[in-house]
């Protein structure tokens, strides 16, 4: 599919461009051939209105031939300025002769001329321009097009794919992306749904016992609904986030009380789990942006942070300004993340440790959504991690004017 869509954008490129080219080719190739016959005109004219001695200055006269002939068309005298043997001469003026009007194109031996006839009162008068000039001319805006206009489609033929290819590939990535969502999100749906399945199955097989002694089941289909609930709500999420038409109510927040308030909804995850929290969060941040989208990023990284740190890690959350920036950090203690997965850790349905991610009822999603809000915003967000350490969790956003 995107093979052809390349194509078809290279097709329709260069025939745009060839069309053009070869626009501009005939307009100069007729205007120069229509000024280059007003030019022959205007000399025939000249020569022909002239006397016979001097010639008129020109770069025309030098390649020109007057005839007089008298009442029997015989000629009389003639002045020639190009180099031409008595017979061709002749035949010149027969030629000229033969044709009724005054002016017109003939060929006489090798070359092609221009005439002008005029009648006096002793015969006729006829001036004759060597064409040879114009058709050089012509012919050289012909070589030059072929050249030039070949050699330059050639290139912008490459140029064209290149283009091609750099536009087609974030279009062929993200429907790769959107195809590869679809089928982790299903996969991730048969899970649940299967173990729904099988526990309606049982607790159908087994009609005659109590609710209260099926409680196990009901349980698991509890739990799992509440999974899929959890998963389609972040699916709706990032496709909210990734919707260019949705509009978030921006207004002035202070930042600093956010992450406060967030890490404060954390103090019994951090008590359980023997987690020491050290903080450096400079007062009276604010910034200009989507107040709950904050409280849900921030809320996603100190989740990610207390889920991958050991029992008696120590995770530190700092809020700063750092020259044009503002800039938050959760860091924790734990084991790390490896080089070649910092940037995958933010695609969607992406776990470094899977089995890990299912028992924290994690599906992927969540820093992917943190990814989206901190976009949405003008920010980056990105990860530093030292195997075996600490992993931090970066986020830089645009100082706001406020």
């Amino acid at each position: 599919m995107f093979k052809e869509l390349k194509q078809k954008f290279v097709i329709i490129n260069m025939s745009l461009l060839t069309f053009v080219f070869v626009a501009i080719f005939i307009a100069i190739y007729i205007l120069t051939a229509f000024g280059g016959e007003r030019q022959l005109a205007f000399d025939l004219d000249k020569i022909i209105n002239a006397p016979p001695k001097p010639f008129p200055g020109g770069p025309r006269v030098a390649t020109s031939l007057v005839v007089e002939l008298n009442k029997n068309n015989e000629i009389i005298v003639f002045s020639s300025f190009i180099a031409m043997e008595e017979d061709i001469i002749k035949e010149a003026v027969s030629k000229a002769i033969e044709i009724h009007e005054d002016s017109g194109k003939i060929k006489a031996g090798d070359f092609n001329y221009s005439f002008l006839k005029r009648e006096t009162p002793f015969g006729t008068k006829i001036a004759f321009v060597d064409r040879s000039p114009l058709q050089e001319s012509l012919r050289d805006i012909l070589i030059i097009f072929v050249i030039v206009g070949g050699g330059s489609l050639i290139v912008l033929f490459l140029i064209s794919v290149y283009l091609a290819n750099r536009t087609i590939k974030p279009i062929k990535e993200a429907f790769e992306k959107q195809e590869q969502f679809v089928a982790d999100a299903s996969h991730e749906l048969k899970t649940p749904l299967a173990i729904i399945k099988t526990n309606l199955a049982v607790i159908s097989a087994n009609q005659e016992e109590t609710i209260e002694s099926q409680s196990k089941w009901i349980g698991f289909i509890h739990s799992q609904t509440e999974r899929m609930s959890n998963l389609i709500n972040d699916m709706l999420s990032l496709a909210k986030m990734d919707s260019l038409e949705q509009a978030l109510l921006f207004q002035s927040f202070n930042l600093s009380n956010v992450l406060d308030g967030v890490l404060l909804s954390f103090e019994a995850a951090l008590f359980e789990n023997s987690i020491e929290l050290e903080t450096d969060i400079q007062e009276e941040i604010y910034f200009y942006g989507h107040k709950e989208s904050f409280e849900r990023l921030i809320n996603t990284l100190v989740d990610n942070a207390v889920k991958n740190t050991p029992k008696g890690g120590v995770i530190s959350a700092n809020l700063r300004y750092k020259k044009s920036n503002i800039e938050i950090v959760i860091k924790n203690t734990g084991l790390g993340i490896m080089p070649e997965n910092t940037d995958k850790i933010f695609e969607r349905f992406y776990r470094e440790d899977s089995s890990r991610a299912r028992e924290s009822g994690g599906y992927g999603l969540g820093l992917a959504i943190a990814k989206s809000i901190v976009q949405k915003h003008n920010g980056k967000i990105y990860v530093e991690s030292n195997i075996g350490v600490d992993t931090s969790f970066i986020v830089k956003l645009p100082q706001s004017r406020v």
